[in-house]
């Protein structure tokens, strides 16, 4: 005997159906993909209802806020950084950075003043 059974017939006509059916539910209908909504920053909100309106000075202030949140965040904290490093800790000149004073006794001379510290008073009524 060669050939399917009518029962298996019926197993290979059915499983092709549902292999189409699956094929046909990959297919994107025009609505797809549903996306959530995008969260957005309370500022980004705000630019956005300030720019609804289409007037060239609602623009022209947009790019001023623009172009200054670039300088401040890519020109002014990076220099900031950058001077406080090199200040506090790459400057090599003497004077330049007093991590603590030096001590300073009766007869020593002070360097930039030339001032010579006078003797300290004697206070005989003290316990010092």
């Amino acid at each position: 005997m060669s050939g399917y059974t009518p029962d298996e017939k019926l197993r290979q006509q059915q499983l092709r159906a549902l292999r189409r059916q699956w094929l046909k539910d990959q297919e994107l209908s025009p609505r797809e993909p549903v996306l959530p909504p995008e969260a957005k920053w309370p500022m980004d909100i705000f630019w956005d209802k300030f720019l609804a309106n289409k007037s060239p000075w609602r623009n022209m202030v947009y790019k001023v806020y623009r172009k200054s949140m670039f300088f401040f965040t890519c020109v002014l904290i990076p220099a900031w950084i950058v001077h406080y490093y090199v200040k506090y800790h790459v400057a090599t000149k003497p004077y330049a950075i007093v991590h603590s004073k030096p001590r300073i006794f009766p007869g020593d001379t002070i360097v930039e003043t030339g001032e010579v510290i006078p003797p300290m008073k004697e206070f005989p009524d003290q316990h010092h």
